[in-house]
């Protein structure tokens, strides 16, 4: 089975950010990609989170810089899309058809945000590779990712998306006492 390893993460949402953050505390590879205006905002958001959940003690100093190394901000979507292992559709806004021509057939492509999944699986050549992801509260400063497979996903994209949440999961609460 293919391992998760780089996550591009479409729009700095309150979501695309949380999804940015939690992937890179895990160690992976994460491009947010944001249109060119909102970029900054969007970087700033992170770094928002990131000084917080310090503040807070969920995470500490050494995660801190591997969250900010791991994040690379971009509004170029073909870079933001050349070799993600996960797309994650955080409300970026980026066209269905952009996303079927930049991924990789290997691509898992989650919705995080608003974009109904029908119409996301409708535009791929390979439907089965769509599920949803979540954030679910914790009480504490980190959220848990939950993943759910809607109409038509393959178990082993299932199985990868699913190993992926386990691992962002697992590197959450080792940052962070208080959380579950």
């Amino acid at each position: 089975m293919l391992g998760i390893d780089t996550v591009v993460v479409l729009g700095a949402s309150e979501g695309g950010t949380a999804c940015a953050v939690l992937a890179a505390l895990a160690g992976c590879a994460v491009r947010l990609h944001e249109a060119e205006g909102s970029l900054s905002a969007g970087c700033e958001a992170v770094r928002r989170r990131v000084e917080v959940a310090l503040a807070q003690g969920a995470i500490t100093p050494t995660e801190r810089q591997r969250i900010l190394d791991g994040v690379l901000f971009t509004s170029d979507l073909d870079l933001a899309l050349t070799g993600a292992d996960l797309a994650v559709d955080a409300g970026g806004g980026a066209p269905a058809a952009a996303l079927a021509d930049g991924l990789r057939a290997t691509t898992a492509v989650a919705i995080a945000g608003a974009t109904p999944p029908a119409r996301l699986a409708a535009a791929l050549p390979q439907p089965g590779r769509v599920l949803t992801l979540r954030l679910a509260p914790t009480g504490g400063p980190v959220p848990r990712v939950e993943v759910e497979p809607v109409p038509g996903t393959t178990e082993h994209v299932l199985e990868r998306a699913r190993a992926f949440a386990a691992r962002v999961n697992r590197a959450a609460r080792l940052g962070s006492p208080g959380a579950p």
